[in-house]
């Protein structure tokens, strides 16, 4: 353990809660820095006898796909520690502590990080408690920064002048060093509080099962699974089973490519572009000069493959799903406007954001269903035993909304 000044040191036996620097005057905090495994180790089986961490992570991510990580942050309740995880090389101790299910993890705002844990350590923490998510269900506020719930709780301001310094620096600064250290200080008893009024308004399994599913979104990139990306493309509605299977095959060549390479999937081919080349299907690299904004650098070092691709796909074309209906109508856009009005009216019932309830792209997905399996049965009635509830759909949500919403489809 790294040497820290004394007057930033927390005295043995007593809580942060109880000595706190003076935070919203001189914006430090008591932290102890870990740089070595001995001591990580040792904190990891003092960890495990407690019912829960705060959690954060630093990281560089400029001109990168995946996140560089400069620091982990841990926040046991009583102290802040500062995981230094370039100079930790024995990981064992600490990821088991990570799965282990009697210890809740605390985030802010979880997602990036949980990529950042997928990625360096192939897990995903569990189980998470998002205090961003938990804000939403107390009507606090949808998609609240650190920065705003620590004021709004506790009247402090903390300071963002370290939000995008170089987290891979070594050494790094006091005040790095002290910004990291607040972004967890605040977290147990924000957990706390949340917690409790959850419990009282019967909403906690309604914030575990919307963290759970967090976690679920970062499934396929720990299995490397990307044969599904293909789906998020609405623009392809019009596609036929050939276009859609090059699509497909492009689609997944995108996401291992950018990983391989580490480099932003736009900056391998934009949407447009891959939309466009499934849409020609080209069989010769001239034919790539009808795309519009296609970097010439893609053409010279990535069309012989794509050729490649594309071949491949049309000689054995993949299996697709015709997952986009055309664009709405007018009758489908006045029906629309309805399921929008319908959540609206139950998400001021509960007095929780719309967003929260139902979404944009959640009902869309609902609509795009419905609107498929009528399609294909030739009939406006709606087979509820066949029809594919959008997975948001089908939990604390289901009893709330799915018959209204059903209804007005109908």
């Amino acid at each position: 353990m790294t040497a820290v000044p004394s007057s930033i040191l927390l005295p043995a036996g007593k809580a942060l809660a109880e000595i706190r620097l003076a935070v919203n005057e001189a914006q430090v905090s008591e932290y102890q820095l870990l740089d070595n495994d001995q001591e990580l180790n040792r904190l990891c089986q003092h960890w495990r006898q407690k019912d829960y961490l705060a959690l954060d992570t630093e990281f560089v991510r400029v001109d990168s796909f995946y996140p560089r990580l400069g620091l982990i942050q841990v926040n046991d309740g009583e102290q802040n520690y500062l995981i230094d995880p370039l100079q930790i090389s024995q990981w064992q101790a600490f990821t088991d502590l990570m799965q282990a299910d009697s210890l809740v993890k605390i985030f802010h705002s979880c997602s990036e990080d949980l990529l950042v844990f997928a990625h360096v350590y192939k897990l995903l923490p569990k189980p998470v408690f998002d205090t961003q998510i938990a804000n939403a269900f107390l009507d606090q506020g949808f998609a609240l920064s650190y920065q705003n719930m620590v004021a709004e709780y506790f009247g402090h301001d903390i300071p963002k002048g370290e939000t995008r310094s170089d987290w891979l620096q070594r050494p790094l600064s006091d005040s790095q060093l002290h910004y990291a250290a607040l972004d967890v200080e605040y977290l147990p008893e924000v957990y706390r509080r949340q917690r409790t009024e959850l419990e009282k308004l019967g909403r906690l399994e309604w914030l575990q099962e919307d963290c759970a599913r967090l976690r679920h979104n970062y499934a396929d990139e720990l299995q490397q699974d990307f044969s599904q990306a293909y789906k998020s493309m609405s623009a392809a509605w019009s596609f036929d089973d050939t276009q859609l299977s090059v699509l497909k095959v492009l689609a997944q060549w995108r996401e291992q490519r950018a990983r391989e390479r580490d480099k932003p999937k736009n900056w391998i081919l934009r949407d447009h572009a891959l939309l466009a080349i499934a849409r020609i299907c080209p069989q010769e690299l001239s034919q790539f000069s009808r795309i519009e904004k296609l970097n010439r650098n893609f053409v010279q070092y990535e069309g012989k493959k794509v050729l490649e691709l594309v071949q491949e796909a049309i000689t054995h074309p993949e299996p697709v799903e015709h997952v986009f209906p055309r664009p709405l109508s007018g009758s489908q856009k006045k029906r629309f406007k309805q399921l929008q009005a319908c959540v609206r009216e139950h998400a001021e019932k509960l007095s929780i954001p719309v967003e929260v309830l139902g979404r944009k792209r959640l009902l869309m997905a609902l609509f795009n269903a419905v609107t498929l399996q009528q399609e294909a049965q030739g009939r406006q009635e709606i087979d509820r035993q066949s029809l594919e509830i959008p997975e948001e759909l089908q939990g604390w949500r289901k009893q709330i909304l799915l018959d209204d919403l059903l209804e007005i489809l109908q």
